[in-house]
């Protein structure tokens, strides 16, 4: 359950502009009586003292300046406002003054401290028998007292009680709401538990599936590589498909041991906690490795003329990493859809943009079977997550992969 302090702080927070509202309507309604003359109260008890109206009515917009300041003040408010209400009632109590006074009543109830409410509540008990006892002490009548008694307990009791139900239902509220706040925290938690719980799945399945095959291919390789290299040792002729044989697996054998590189490094990114460090030989592949990728492409029988106008390690890791995947899935697709024919691959930096141009021979194939591949989809949603773009498609007899990612400029330079 919320505090005392919230539920106060709320309500004087909300709809404050309301009370001088509020205490201008209750003088209204207090000056019509006055001037019509529906003022008076117990006239058969004690008369009431020749007052001029100006004067009451004065009383009357002092009490409800006062009432101004319920919902602020609301302590002080009800203190002031009894003293007022005491010198009318010696003057002969009238009703417009009981009115407010129970508005009164009502919000230092409902706006004060909790322990301010109890001793509202305990002040109207005893007032209610008090005003009783005392109009009985001077009509010695029975129906007199229960009848103030009864009027004092209407005026006073039925606020307090309204103000206590509201504060109830406002602490309710607050306690609901905390309840809320905590159950989306425990949503929240539960949430990445389940994620936490999904990326150890990922890397088991990773490690237990996709790892094994890449540690086969790479130890059939050394096993080619090094029967290769004892029949040199025998002296046995080598011809030049034989060399071709072994340079295509020695390429394999580069190629699944960076598979098997880059596996490790998903597997550990994922075990890895959010709020944990990656170690930094996890770190995903830049481009400072793509010499790699070259050289498989080149031991596939591939041309590749490569012209780099950059310094990577000026680059932010991110787009690092992009540029390093999108080079390698478009070498990848030329060397697939355009086997044997020349590449030619461009990467600068130009107006803060990382420009990425990758060009091969069409071919005779004119459907463009790469055109809505998962390959060129993967690269374009790479370029457009760093706010570049990306196209892919024939220009002059070439097919054409042309990216921009841009570069923040280091700060007070512009390159």
């Amino acid at each position: 359950m919320c505090s005392d302090k919230s539920v106060v702080t709320r309500s004087r927070s909300v709809g404050k502009w309301n009370d001088p509202l509020i205490a201008f309507g209750l003088f209204a309604i207090g000056a019509l009586l006055y001037l019509v003359g529906l003022y008076e109260m117990w006239t058969d008890v004690g008369a009431v003292a020749d007052v001029p109206v100006g004067v009451r009515i004065g009383m009357l917009a002092l009490l409800c300046a006062i009432d101004s300041f319920r919902r602020v003040r609301p302590a002080t408010a009800l203190a002031a406002g009894t003293v007022i209400v005491a010198v009318d009632a010696a003057l002969g109590p009238t009703l417009p003054m009981w009115l407010v006074l129970s508005d009164l009543t009502y919000a230092a109830v409902l706006y004060g401290t909790a322990r301010l409410g109890r001793v509202v509540c305990s002040l109207t008990a005893v007032t209610v028998a008090a005003l009783a006892a005392l109009v009985y002490l001077s009509t010695q009548d029975v129906r007199a007292a229960a009848g103030a008694g009864v009027v004092t307990a209407l005026f006073f009791g039925t606020p307090v009680w309204w103000a206590l139900v509201i504060r109830r239902q406002v602490e309710l509220t607050e306690a609901e709401r905390e309840r809320s706040r905590v159950h989306e925290a425990l949503a929240v938690l539960d949430r990445e538990a389940a994620v936490a719980h999904e990326r150890a799945t990922m890397a088991r399945d990773l490690h237990d599936v996709i790892a094994s095959h890449l540690s086969a291919i790479a130890i059939h390789s050394e096993a080619a590589l090094s029967t290769a290299a004892l029949s040199a040792e025998r002296g046995e002729p080598d011809d030049e498909r034989q060399t071709g044989l072994r340079e295509m697996i020695g390429a394999i054998r580069s190629s699944s041991l960076a598979g098997l590189s880059e596996m490790r490094s998903m597997i550990e990114l994922l075990h890895a906690g959010d709020d944990e460090t990656p170690d930094p030989r996890s770190s995903p592949p830049r481009l400072t490795e793509l010499p790699v990728v070259l050289d498989a492409v080149r031991a596939a029988g591939g041309t590749v003329h490569v012209a780099i106008d950059i310094d990577a390690a000026d680059l932010p890791s991110v787009v690092d990493h992009t540029a390093y995947r999108i080079t390698q899935e478009a070498l990848t697709n030329a060397l697939k859809h355009a086997p044997g024919a020349p590449i030619s691959m461009s990467i600068s930096l130009q107006h803060n943009a990382l420009q990425i141009e990758i060009r091969n021979p069409v071919g005779h194939d004119t459907s463009n079977p790469r055109v809505g591949t998962h390959g060129l989809a993967n690269m374009r949603h790479r370029a457009e997550l760093l706010g570049g773009s990306l196209d892919a498609l024939p220009v002059d007899g070439e097919w054409t992969v042309c990216a921009q990612l841009p570069v923040p400029a280091p700060s007070g330079t512009d390159r």
